[in-house]
This record gives structure tokens, C-alpha cells and sequence, in this order.
């Protein structure tokens, strides 16, 4: 007798679903992603524990608010060599390059917890441990951009960007309660001891070696010089540059304001303006897991970029026009959503559109530049508070958002291939 014929019960579109499946589950082993996220996790939480610790060891012996902003100066300096930075990762093996700034970064931050130095001296050993995260910072995109493929950078992206966010959370609290609680030096050696464990999870990943060039090399300068020359070239890399930067400046504007917002506007108090920071934070931690599942975002990056810059917008102006607290939050939690759009698409565009032996110069003169326009940002929302009020800030912050919103809507039509 004739054995029964059975019917694949699978189309053609759910074996393509299981083939991508399979290779998703493929590049999450290869390339050992989430030690690299926890390193950038923990390295991000042990900086932010040293820093704010620093920050009141610093007022307290200085009794000055001059001296603290001297410490974020030495902390804001090294940032402006985001172009040489980033040149440097596409000229070197990026998992070496990590871990000896790692490396250097804990060396120095052990120092200071041992030597207790005078002001000065430790000015020039932040400076030191700055210059090294200078240099990690644009390495750590340039590694998703290398060793990522292409349809998986966006929930890449979205875990790195998470890790970094809650780092960042976590560790200022930490850095306060050791400040307050115990001697400021044990903020430091957590730090250091962070930087330790974050070079060994760093072994595990996979080398990622600079890409050949299309022409030889003519000099660390001049291929400097190259990679910026693409931001000037290519639109599509210019337009996410412009939407970035823009949006960092913009954002940072009404940051003066908030306060000023929460308790004089709203005559809340201090747990309105962390309630408001914290809806801005989990908006953003949000979208950012939302990434690891979501195929819209890899798909329609573009698209989910230019929607999350007018969606910012529309929060920033929410929070500005909110009669109470409880709608000041929620507001700000739909900023947070647009702040994750922008941040994780914009990512992954830089990654796609940027030619990869030049990806380290876009992606440190991208980092440094919105690290420099939130300096300056703060500045301008502080001018405009003092003349147009709270809320009138917030508009303008909004205004400033929607303008650079305008180019990159123009291109949001199209994906780059």
C-alpha cells in the first residue's frame, strides 16, 4: 500500500520567517551582543556612580559652583576630538581598542580613590579618563556597524541603547548615596572595578577589524578628513547628522526650564520635576526594547526616525503648555517615546548610509556634536527662561525641533539602500 502524502503544513512565507529566525539566533551567538551590551551597561553605571560621587566631593571641598563647573569642563574637553577619535576606531581593531580604554579608564579612577589628589590634579585626571571614553564612545557604535548584519542593527542598537540608559540611572543614584553615605573614594573603586569587568566581558567578543579601504591610505589625517568629507556628501548621512545634533540642542533648551516649570507654574515640588525626568527616561527605555522584536523599526528606519522627531517635538510642547503635573508627565513620556525613535533609527541610518572604513569619524563627530550642542542648549534655555518664562521655552524648544524635522521629512519617503 502507498504510504499517505502529507502536505507541508508551512508556506513559503513562514520557512522564510524560520530562516530569518535562525539567523537571528546565528548573529546573537556570533557575535556574543549581549556580553558587549553588559560591559556597556556596567562600564556606563560604574562612570556615572565616579562622576556624581565627584561632583560633591568637589563642592564640598571647594564650597564653589565655579570649581564644579571646572569639572565638567575637563569632562566636556576631550569631546570636541569626537573627529579624531572616531578615526582612530577605523583604524584599529575595535575589541583591543575597547578594552584598553576600558583599561585606562579604571587605572585612572583607581588613582584618584588611592592618592585623594588636590583639585588640580584631579581637573587633569578626568581630563586623562575622558579622553579614553572619548574614544570608546563612537568605537562602541562602529563595533554594531562591523560585526552586526544589517537587519539586526536596529534591536542592536535598541539593547545598547537600553543598557547605556538604565547605566546611566542607576549609577548616578549609586554615585549620590556613596557620596552622602560613605567616602566618595568608594564610588570611585566601584567605577574602576567596573572598568575591570567590562574589559573581560569585552574578551568574549569576536575581533572586529578595520574594513580595506577602496583607495590607500594616505595618513590618520587625511583619512580624518575623508570621513568627514562624507558627511558633506552623502544626504542621507548629513540629513540623520542634522536631525541628531538638532534634536540634542533642542531637547537640552527647555532642560533649565523644567524646574522652573514644576515649581513655579505647577507649584509642584522636586518629585514633579524627577517624576517628569523619569517619564522622559522610561519613554525612551520603552522604545528602545521595543526594538529587539520590532521589525517596523529595521524595516521603515527612516520613517520611524522622521515620526520620532515631530513626536518629541509634540511632547516637548505638551510639557510646556500642561496645567498639571500628572499631564507634565505623561507628556514626557511621549517625548521619551520620540527621543527612542530618534536615537535607535538614527543609529542604525548611520550604520546602513556611512561607508564602514569611515563609520567611526561620522559616528564620533555625531556623538560629539550632540555632546556639545546639549552643553550649548542648556545655555540658550537658560538665557530664554530669564526672558520669555517656563513655558514659552518649551515652545520655543518645540519650534527648534520641528525645523529640524523639516529635512529629514523630505527624505523619509525613501529608504537608503
Amino acid at each position: 500500500m502507498a504510504e499517505p502524502q502529507y502536505e507541508d503544513p508551512m508556506t513559503p512565507a513562514d520557512r522564510a520567517a524560520s530562516r530569518r529566525d535562525e539567523r537571528s539566533s546565528v548573529w546573537w551567538r556570533r557575535t556574543r551582543y549581549p556580553a558587549f551590551a553588559l560591559s556597556r551597561f556596567i562600564s556606563q553605571a560604574g562612570d556615572m556612580a565616579a562622576i556624581t560621587a565627584l561632583t560633591v566631593h568637589v563642592y564640598a571641598i571647594t564650597d564653589s559652583g565655579f570649581a564644579v563647573g571646572a569639572l565638567f569642563v575637563a569632562r566636556v574637553l576631550p569631546r570636541i576630538l569626537g573627529l579624531l577619535a572616531g578615526a582612530v576606531g577605523d583604524r584599529t581593531e575595535l575589541r583591543r581598542l575597547m578594552i584598553a580604554c576600558d583599561l585606562v579608564c579604571g587605572i585612572v579612577f583607581l588613582g584618584i580613590a588611592v592618592v585623594d589628589p588636590g583639585y588640580l590634579a584631579l581637573l587633569v585626571l578626568v581630563f586623562v579618563a575622558e579622553c579614553a571614553a572619548t574614544v570608546a564612545l563612537p568605537a562602541s557604535r562602529t563595533m554594531i556597524g562591523r560585526v552586526v548584519p544589517d537587519e539586526h542593527r536596529t534591536a542592536a542598537n535598541g539593547l545598547l541603547l537600553a543598557a547605556v540608559a538604565v547605566g546611566f540611572a542607576g549609577g548616578s543614584a549609586l554615585g549620590g548615596l556613596a557620596a552622602a553615605a560613605w567616602d566618595y573614594r568608594w564610588a570611585l573603586v566601584a567605577n574602576a572595578g567596573s572598568f575591570v569587568i567590562s574589559a573581560l566581558l569585552l574578551t568574549r567578543l569576536p575581533t572586529a577589524t578595520p574594513v580595506p579601504r577602496t583607495t590607500p591610505s594616505a595618513g590618520f589625517l587625511a583619512d580624518a578628513v575623508a570621513g568627514l568629507s562624507v558627511l558633506r556628501a552623502d544626504r542621507w548621512v548629513t540629513t540623520v547628522t542634522i536631525g541628531m545634533v538638532g534634536i540634542a540642542f533642542a531637547a537640552s533648551i527647555d532642560r533649565p526650564a523644567m524646574i522652573v516649570l514644576v515649581e513655579e507654574d505647577l507649584r509642584s515640588s522636586g518629585l514633579g520635576y524627577g517624576l517628569a525626568l523619569g517619564g522622559i527616561a522610561l519613554g525612551a527605555l520603552v522604545v528602545s526594547l521595543a526594538a529587539l522584536r520590532s521589525k517596523m523599526l529595521n524595516g521603515r528606519s527612516m520613517a520611524v526616525f522622521s515620526l520620532g522627531v515631530v513626536v518629541q517635538a509634540a511632547g516637548h510642547l505638551a510639557m510646556g503648555v500642561s496645567p498639571v503635573v500628572a499631564v507634565l508627565v505623561a507628556a514626557a513620556v511621549v517625548a521619551g517615546i520620540g527621543n527612542g525613535m530618534e536615537s535607535v533609527c538614527g543609529n542604525s541610518l548611520l550604520q546602513r548610509s556611512t561607508p564602514q572604513e569611515s563609520l567611526g569619524v561620522v559616528m564620533g563627530v555625531v556623538l560629539s556634536g550632540s555632546f556639545l550642542a546639549n552643553a550649548l542648549g542648556s545655555v540658550v534655555g537658560g538665557a530664554a527662561v530669564g526672558l520669555l518664562g517656563a513655558q514659552w521655552t518649551f515652545v520655543v524648544a518645540a519650534a527648534v525641533m520641528m525645523a529640524c524635522a523639516v529635512p529629514v521629512l523630505r527624505r523619509s519617503r525613501r529608504e537608503p539602500g
